[in-house]
Formats: C-alpha cells, structure tokens, sequence
C-alpha cells in the first residue's frame, strides 16, 4: 500500500514540478523574476508593491524636519463642485481608494488622514510621480555640465545606437516626452496585460533587454505628434547611471532626501541587484515625505523647511525648467501642459501624478501641498482633480 500511495504521489508531483520548472525557465529567458513574484506584481495594487519590488534604499535624513501640526485641524469641504454639479468629498476619498491625504500649508500639517492599517511611515508606490523626483536629480547632472539636453542620447547609451532613430532622439525629448518612442501606455486588465511592453518594464529583471527589443518610433522626435510615454523616462534613467557613475537612488539620497529633511526611508525598484532603477516609476515612499519633495517648488527650488532650510536643491535654471511648461498637450492625461517631469495646471500650479491615483499637488498662491496616495480603480479622475484643487485654495 506504502508503494502504491508513492508511486501516485510521484505521478501527481511530477506533471506539477514539471510546468513549475517550464515557467521558471521561460520567465527567466524573458527576464522576468521567479514565477511567485511574477504573480504578486502582476496582481498587486500600488500600496502593496514596496514589499514586492527588488529595491535599493533611500535613507531617511539625518537632520529631519519636525512637522508641525495645527493646533485647529483643517475640515474638508462637504462637497465640491466638478463641472457644475456637486460631490460629496468624503464619498470621493473613499470611492477612489484612497490610503493617505496630507495637506500641509506654510509648513504646517492642517490635515492628515490615513485609512485602517496605515500609518505616516508607510511606503506607497507613487508610480510616475518618480519621473518628478528623476527630473529633479537630472538637473542636478545637466547644471554640472555631465549631460547636455540637445545632444543625443545614443553619446551616453552607446547600446541602442544600432536601434534606428534613437539616434535622433535627445536628452530634451526624453524629459518632455517628445521623442515620439512608440511603447504605449497600456494597462489592460488581467494576464493580457502582463506582457505589454511597459508591464515588462515595470515587472523585468533587465530593462536595457526589453527597450531594445521593442523601441520604434510613431513619428519623428520632437515633432508634434506627441505622446506620453514611459519608455522616456526609463531611458533618461539609464542615462542618469552611466553618467554619474551611481545609482540613482544613492544620488538623490544624498542630494535630495537627505537635505530636504525626510523623516523616513524611501526605496526605488531595480530591475537587478547593481542593475537600473525603474526609473518611469516606482519610487516608494511616504505622505509626509513627498509633501517636501513638493514644499521644494514652494521655495524656489531650496529646502523650504527645518535644519537646512535654504540649501539649494533645484538650480535657479532647472527649477524654471520644471515650473516652465514645454507646451504639450497629450490629450486624456488631465493637463494641456507638461514638461521635464512635471504637470502644469491653471494657476501656476504644479502636479506630479502616477497611475491609480498618486498626487503630489503644489499651489504656490497658497503655500500649500497636498499628497493623496490611493489604490484608484474607479473613474472619478476629473472629480479628484477639481477636488485637489478647491481644497488647495482653501475651498
């Protein structure tokens, strides 16, 4: 009986350890990660991707700030009003998934909400509000005079000089999204969307192998014909690594993370150990911490806050670069405007933004900065924006 129960369980295992090692195999040939990991990024939301992702650590600062907090806290308005019809904003924070809501003014938090389970230390995956905090360490580059923003990117990626037309493509187009690269943004739902070009970028273990094999072009870089593309930004990172000579992620630890005052560590996904960040997306960090990033283009591009409060982070030039719209228009993506990381909105004011409902929202009329984190599935993306908005003057 003994050998009969092994000789079925063998038959049972066998097929099984079988297809597992088939799939491990094929993933790693794709250069994809093990088939468990595969799973859970294929299947994660943003708020649970920190814990998924390979990545490198951005250490908290060493001299944080102290936020402060109201002694009033700040009430949100009952409703706001988006095209002339009214929403309840409570209704709003709750159907679009949201995990953290900041609202710091002057330096001052008026209003922190975190839904059951979180707290102010926790990681989110901001998604392309990364492309801001990639543009931000860029410019540092550019002023140093290590990267020139006309030249082509194939000076600093010798590798993809035999990919025709990247030889066209410059280090401008790559922040303004003008390259005209055709790998779309598409997110479809469920296993067809795992293995769209940019879902292999976000899940890859080399990214270098995935833009080599499926970069062409829709139109020529920099006409008109603009569209919004990832693949911009990823390449823009590489070019960041083989330039500076560090990773991304030590870089803007020691240049942005650690004189803004962050009160906790950060990470970036890497596609490998000593490999890329991912850098179109994937920055993981906290509420209160991106509320600085943003309290950065409150000031002029200076620390705006705590111990090293004036030291110089964006240059006066590259601060104007990214508070300088390139007159793009993507259509569908919220704004008319966009340039070097950065979203442009009536007002003079600036937004950072990622897929399901990251925010970063700077109102220099205010002095105010809002951080909404979220796991956004739903389609009230207009509705937050109005709500973002009114909440930023104070409506």
């Amino acid at each position: 009986m003994k050998k009969i129960l092994k000789r079925t369980l063998a038959w049972l295992v066998a097929p099984v350890a079988l297809v597992f090692v088939a799939l491990f195999a094929f993933l790693m040939f794709i250069r994809y990660p093990e088939p468990i990991t595969t799973y859970q990024l294929a299947t994660s939301v943003p708020s649970e991707q920190p814990q998924v992702f390979t990545t490198n650590t951005i250490p908290a600062s060493t001299d944080p700030y102290l936020f402060p907090e109201s002694d009033i806290p700040e009430t949100l308005p009952l409703t706001i009003n988006h095209e002339g019809n009214e929403f309840s904003t409570e209704e709003l924070i709750n159907e679009t998934g949201t995990h953290a809501l900041l609202i710091m003014r002057n330096g001052v938090i008026t209003y922190e909400y975190y839904a059951e389970g979180w707290s102010e230390d926790r990681q989110q995956n901001v998604m392309s509000v990364g492309k801001t905090m990639l543009s931000m360490a860029v410019g540092q580059l550019i002023d140093q005079g290590l990267i020139k923003e006309n030249e082509s990117i194939v000076e600093y990626l010798p590798q993809f000089a035999d990919n025709p037309g990247m030889e066209d493509v410059t280090i401008r187009h790559l922040l303004d999204m003008q390259s005209c690269i055709d790998i779309p943004e598409e997110y479809p739902p469920g296993p067809e969307g795992w293995f769209t070009p940019v879902a292999q970028l976000f899940a890859t273990t080399d990214v270098e192998y995935v833009l080599e094999r499926n970069i062409s072009f829709a139109c020529q870089p920099g006409s008109e014909e603009y569209e919004y593309r990832s693949a911009n930004s990823q390449l823009l990172g590489m070019v960041f690594k083989n330039v500076s000579g560090s990773s991304l992620s030590d870089f803007f630890a020691e240049n942005i993370w650690q004189p803004i005052g962050a009160n906790h560590d950060a990470s970036w996904a890497i596609d490998s150990p000593g490999g890329y960040e991912k850098s179109f997306c994937c920055f993981n960090a906290s509420a209160r911490d991106l509320a600085l990033i943003g309290s950065v283009f409150l000031n002029s591009g200076k620390v705006a806050y705590g111990p090293n409060e004036g030291e110089t982070v964006l240059s006066e030039n590259w601060f104007g670069r990214m508070t300088t719209p390139a007159g793009v228009w993507f259509g569908g993506y919220g704004s008319e405007d966009f340039g070097a990381g950065m979203w442009h909105k009536p007002k003079e004011q600036l937004v950072s933004q990622g897929y399901r409902g990251q925010f970063i929202w700077i109102n220099p009329y205010t002095d105010t900065v809002i951080v909404k984190l979220s796991d956004d599935f739903s389609d009230y993306y207009d509705q937050t924006v109005s709500m973002l908005d009114q909440i930023s003057f104070g409506n």
